[in-house]
């Protein structure tokens, strides 16, 4: 058996992606064994998980629409339904939609770098990394959280529900209820017994797998937008030592070569290290910054031209410009691809959310004490608002470097450099005209204006209904 080699954003994100094949998802990539059985074996697995996952949805479902009494339970009723929607609309979208996401994850597996800017590419591919463990962690952390409190706020207060009074015309009464995390019908009697602990535990996994289900998949979307403003740190980073460098191509500069030892910005380190090979965190990819200057600085170099450089250091430097506009293109192409790959499953995510906030604020207007319906009200709010914003977070991020580039191209001093240092700027400028952004389906733009117009409506709405009231 040979073992998948991980490379480039597969490897960075591999822990999501491991997630996300042991959480049941159809999944097929990125598996060491592919042989026939163990591909029947992870199949089999998946269909088990959506047998549970749509049978207990089917049973929530059910039991609203045959169970619901009044305007209250059905808003209850109604909130529960469409919290889970989402995550089991992520599942399919995601399984059928799975070769365009790898596809996406693969434009990454060979980036390359320029080996006078592979030290500032490497440090902002590990903040990247860094910021994605944490991302991970902190949806782990809530999936975790959210399943403790749900199965813990079960036990509080009596379990009973509302029914209609066979005796009273109009009237209501209480009857005693399964101590069930969620409302659900059951084609058997789950009041006690081992039918009560088999109902209880299947709760709990469709309560933690759907969950950490769309919690997974919204991390590795918002992983993707992050690793893109990376990049684009990247590049800005290194706009000032590029513009010095292409400044020195018609320019009679005294030292020339010691150009290529200029830092980039903010960091200590040159750009060339004439001792140093790095590996660029378990890619087994080699620095060749120690080659590339010992080639360029060579006496064999055709003679330092009347700007002091050699006619190696000048096709560095022209390739660095060549990589710099690469490498934006590249990001471009790639922040097109996360959208077309995830776009509609954000769309989903906000019809759904704009719904259940909705049902929210009317249930927020019935609390009338601390208790049990009150705590639930409030998780399921801020639970859903959190969601919005993290990845309404890392848009609004992606189109804020975005539009830093051109501003950091225009503040460099691209007005003392070369013809060749103003022609860079100018192709800066006219690929950076417009920000780059992730929009759900083209409906909507992914930033925190959308997640401002979303708390804004549930909060005039909730004002709305108290006037009312």
């Amino acid at each position: 058996m040979q073992k998948m080699r991980k490379q480039g954003l597969v490897a960075d994100l591999w822990p999501n992606i491991r997630l996300i094949q042991l959480s049941g998802l159809f999944f097929s990539a990125y598996h060491d064994d592919n042989s026939t059985l163990m591909r029947l074996v992870r199949k089999t697995y998946s269909w088990l998980v959506t047998l549970l996952l749509f049978g207990q949805y089917a049973f929530l479902v059910m039991y609203a629409l045959t169970e619901s009494y009044d305007a209250d339970q059905r808003a209850a009723y109604s909130v529960t339904i469409l919290f889970f929607t989402h995550s089991l609309i992520k599942f399919v979208y995601f399984a059928s939609n799975n070769e365009q996401v790898c596809r996406t994850l693969a434009m990454w597996n060979n980036p390359g770098s320029h080996p006078l800017f592979a030290e500032s590419n490497a440090r902002h591919r590990a903040s990247a990394i860094s910021r994605m463990r944490k991302l991970l962690a902190f949806a782990a952390g809530a999936t975790i959280f959210a399943t403790v409190s749900w199965t813990t706020i079960t036990f509080v207060g009596e379990s009973v529900r509302l029914v209609p009074d066979p005796e009273t015309e109009n009237g209501t009464m209480y009857v005693e209820a399964p101590r069930l995390m969620l409302p659900s019908w059951y084609p058997f009697d789950v009041m006690h017994g081992v039918a009560y602990f088999i109902a209880f535990a299947l709760q709990i996994y469709f309560i933690f797998t759907a969950l950490g289900i769309a919690n997974l998949c919204d991390s590795l979307f918002d992983s993707m937008v992050l690793v893109s403003c990376e990049q684009l740190k990247h590049l800005k980073e290194i706009m000032g030592p590029l513009i010095e460098l292409s400044a020195a191509l018609d320019t009679q500069v005294p030292n020339a070569e010691a150009l290529f030892r200029v830092g980039s910005s903010g960091s200590k380190a040159p750009l060339i290290d004439e001792n140093e090979d790095y590996d660029e965190y378990g890619t087994n990819y080699q620095n060749n910054r120690n080659n590339a200057l010992s080639t360029i600085t060579g006496t064999g170099g055709g003679g330092a031209g009347p700007n002091g450089l050699s006619r190696k250091q000048e096709i560095l430097v022209r390739s660095a410009i060549k990589y710099w506009v690469e490498r934006h293109k590249h990001i471009v192409r790639y922040v097109a691809a996360v959208g077309d790959s995830y776009g509609l499953a954000l769309l989903f995510h906000m019809l759904i959310t704009t719904f259940t906030l909705t049902l929210l604020a009317y249930q927020a207007t019935q609390i009338n004490g601390v208790n049990k319906f009150a705590f639930s009200t409030i998780g399921y709010l801020v639970y859903s608002l959190t969601q919005i914003y993290t990845f309404c977070t890392y848009g609004n991020e992606l189109i804020d470097e975005s539009s830093s580039v051109m501003e950091a191209a225009y503040s460099c001093s691209w007005y003392d450099g070369s013809e060749e240092a103003k022609t860079f700027v100018q192709i800066v400028c006219q690929q950076c005209q417009k920000a780059l952004s992730v929009t759900g389906a083209k409906f909507f733009t992914v930033s925190l204006d959308l997640f401002a117009s979303v708390l804004g409506a549930v909060v005039t709405y909730f004002m709305v209904l108290i006037q009312l009231n």
